[in-house]
């Protein structure tokens, strides 16, 4: 389906520059935006008892229901919460929110489902049947997809999968509703799993968009972020849309398997950390500051983010722990990339100040952080410094920037103390209590906006910086 869309995609392209006379780039633009990424959710029905108004659906893109096991005979096993599926879809869908059902799945009673998919698959009647009733579940449901999660078919079973995905997905287009699949990430960019390597382009062809699991590669090194970026290559490398690769990111911790949730009710720094020392087993998975630099790098590299399972999330109606909730936080970051151009995406820059994002949005209309010349942070100057507490004066003939920042009383300055920076447009230095301070580029003005390098202005202020390059981020601390 990646390549019948494109061919549809250029069929509209034609006919919007013959007839209607719109100019092809224009609209290439607009898909480089954030606003069709997809922030997905795996919701387990039978693995937690949560309540479905915990679901944040006016932050999500899509829901992943789970799961519609199948049966030796070609049918399907009744959902144990039939009314939770339809609470989810009616919630889902008044938030303009999409509903698909995940297909399978690792395993059911504790037998590995392969074996079923092997059976039905290879025949064709029973995967016929499979397919019939898959498609009226998905109609009789209101759902708008099927994902399937086929753990994992075999150098022996790949060409029966194949069959099973080209018509599964023919059937459900034929109702106007789609298929995608959960796939295996990777560890670099041409040395996938076997299971990924045996994938055809005819499967490829036949989903909408991929959920590529990057989690579970070991316990130390559960999901890292170098597995989520390499887990994006290798799918690029594959041929596949780079908007039509979601990445998994994990709420459970390995070894432990603790939930995210509960990690942050042990101890709310744990919500910051991709480590914690729990009892009987270490902890490690990714907190808001991976979530957060992984979900950077699908937005300039990918079409999605995809979280296994948001009912391992917090609570976001929790007076003291919501503030912590990863939905909220990765939906934050997504908004503020919304409506940048390509260009302007692969050029962005986060800034995490005391572990929370600072927004920087197009439509706040403040100025958005970029990487100069010299590969240097430059940050819009007036919410960078309102944000640390300074206040901000500009002189316009000199083109200068006045910040002052007042220090509470110590022992060392019982009255207590000011810092004062200074930055004029050009030089490559600023001073900080009348003292020359000297840097390797210069503050700019930029549509109307004057820009500062942050380490030299922050550092002056008692704050220290640290920055990671795989995903253009700035972390803020106080001293």
């Amino acid at each position: 389906m990646f390549y019948l869309f494109k061919e549809k995609i250029l069929l509209l392209l034609i006919i919007a520059v013959l007839v209607l006379g719109i100019p092809i780039g224009g609209l290439a633009e607009e898909r480089n935006g954030a606003d069709d990424f997809k922030l997905i959710g795996y919701y387990s029905g039978d693995l937690f008892n949560e309540p479905v108004e915990k679901l944040q659906t006016d932050k999500l893109t899509h829901i992943m229901y789970a799961f519609l096991i199948p049966n030796e005979d070609g049918t399907v096993k009744t959902l144990n919460k039939p009314e939770q599926l339809e609470a989810v879809v009616t919630k889902a869908h008044k938030d303009g929110c999409k509903v698909y059902i995940a297909l399978g799945g690792w395993s059911y009673d504790g037998i590995p489902l392969a074996g079923v998919f092997e059976k039905v698959a290879a025949d064709n009647s029973l995967r016929a049947k499979l397919i019939d009733n898959v498609v009226n579940f998905t109609i009789q449901n209101n759902l708008d997809g099927v994902e399937i999660d086929w753990e994992h078919p075999n150098a022996n079973t790949i060409r029966s999968y194949e069959k099973l995905v080209v018509e599964l997905s023919k059937a459900l287009q034929q109702k106007g509703k789609n298929l995608t699949a959960a796939v295996n990430g990777a560890w670099s960019t041409t040395a996938g799993p076997e299971v990924s390597k045996l994938m055809t382009d005819k499967c490829l062809a036949s989903f909408e968009f991929i959920n590529v699991m990057g989690y579970d590669m070991n316990n130390e090194e559960h999901s890292p972020l170098w597995f989520g970026t390499t887990s994006i290559n290798y799918w690029l490398n594959r041929g596949v849309p780079a908007e039509d690769i979601v990445l998994g990111m994990p709420l459970y911790a390995r070894p432990s398997w603790m939930q995210y949730r509960d990690l942050v009710k042990l101890n709310t720094a744990n919500a910051y950390q991709d480590y914690a020392r729990t009892s009987p087993n270490l902890s490690y998975y990714n907190g808001l500051n991976t979530l957060r630099e992984k979900t950077t790098i699908a937005l300039k590299k990918a079409g999605g983010v995809m979280f296994f399972d948001v009912n391992e999330d917090v609570d976001w109606r929790d007076e003291e722990l919501g503030k912590y909730s990863a939905v909220s936080e990765m939906h934050d970051t997504v908004v503020n990339a919304a409506g940048l151009s390509g260009m302007d995406k692969n050029n962005y820059v986060t800034v995490v100040l005391n572990n929370h994002i600072l927004e920087f949005s197009k439509k706040l209309g403040l100025g958005i952080p970029f990487l100069d010349n010299n590969h240097r942070t430059m940050i819009p100057m007036r919410k960078l410094l309102e944000s640390v507490g300074a206040e901000i004066t500009w002189d316009n003939a000199s083109k200068t920037v006045t910040a002052v920042k007042t220090f509470p009383a110590t022992n060392e300055y019982p009255a207590g103390k000011n810092v004062t920076v200074k930055a004029a447009i050009g030089d490559s230095f600023i001073t900080v209590n009348g003292m020359r301070v000297n840097m390797d580029t210069e503050a700019v003005m930029k549509d109307g906006r004057t820009y500062l390098p942050a380490r030299a202005v922050l550092e002056a202020f008692g704050y220290d910086l640290s920055w990671s390059d795989a995903s253009s981020t700035v972390y803020v601390k106080a001293k």
